[in-house]
This record gives structure tokens, sequence and C-alpha cells, in this order.
């Protein structure tokens, strides 16, 4: 059974509680990253931050959040969002950033990936586990590191009036 995860609480009015909560986020990573590997042992799934590893922690996630609470669930994300983040990093480079310059950002307080992509993106690896956590669609953490990845222009010309 999983173990009883720690969350972190990002959300706070003083910057220095912020960035604190999100040191601990950090120094707990490699304990976390460990911990869900062996956790997916016991279903017979094994991960090693390789690309092949996205699509076995969807079936991990659904495994794990079959029949548990809210609070379990809302556990899993940030547990399962370290280790899709660290795949980011690994894969295709990058760091763990939180971004409080701006509180418009749609990421604001949360933790991203930045420096993975040429455009400059940030990649939030606990949004994108939440939405699959609420959707169950298939390849939904592949398209998501696929859009900041393989970034293709979009074709607007059908749009454009003679």
């Amino acid at each position: 059974m999983m173990k009883k995860i720690k969350r972190v609480v990002f959300m706070s009015t003083n910057h220095t509680d912020e960035q604190n909560a999100f040191e601990q986020f950090l120094i707990i990573m490699d304990d976390q990253l460990e911990s869900l590997e062996e956790d997916a042992k016991k279903f017979g799934i094994s991960l090693d931050l390789s690309v092949s590893s996205i699509n076995k922690l969807e079936l991990l996630f659904e495994l794990m959040a079959e029949n548990a609470d809210k609070d379990t669930v809302d556990s899993l994300v940030v547990y399962f969002g370290r280790y899709l983040g660290e795949i980011v990093i690994h894969n295709y480079g990058g760091q763990w950033e939180l971004p409080l310059d701006d509180p418009n950002n749609v990421n604001y307080n949360t933790p991203v990936i930045t420096g993975h992509s040429q455009k400059g993106l940030e990649f939030a690896p606990l949004s994108v586990i939440r939405s699959f956590s609420l959707r169950r669609v298939e390849n939904t953490l592949q398209r998501a590191i696929d859009a900041d990845m393989k970034i293709r222009p979009l074709d607007l010309s059908n749009l454009i009036e003679e």
C-alpha cells in the first residue's frame, strides 16, 4: 500500500514562506522518486525516468488512485508530478523553479520545469498530473510533454479573408 505522503502547501502571501515550501519540495525529491519506483514494483511496473516510463506513470496512477479519497488523490498528484518533472529534466534538460514574479502567471507559486525547451516555456508537471487525474485520458502526459518539445506553428491561413 502507498506510504502516506506529506503534502506541500504552496499558497502563502509571504514569498519567504513560499520559497521555504519549495525548498522542502526539492529536499525530499530523491526520497519521493525512489519511493514511487518502489511502489511501482509492487504493481509489477518498472519506472526509470526514461521516456518509456511516461505511459507507465499513467497506468500506475490509475492503479494507485483507484477507490482513493480526494485527499489521497491530491497527494498522488504531487507524488506523481515530481516524477513527471524529473522525467522531463532527465530527458530534455531544465530545472525546477517556483514562479513568484507575476501573480497573473497561470503557474504562479506552483513548481515548474524551465530550461527544457528552446522557446522558454514553463512545464507544469503537477498541473499535467492533475489534469490526468480528473479526466484519465490516455497519453495525456506524453501529449503535454510533446506540446513543449515538438512545437508546431499554428496554421491560421484558413481564417484569413481574401
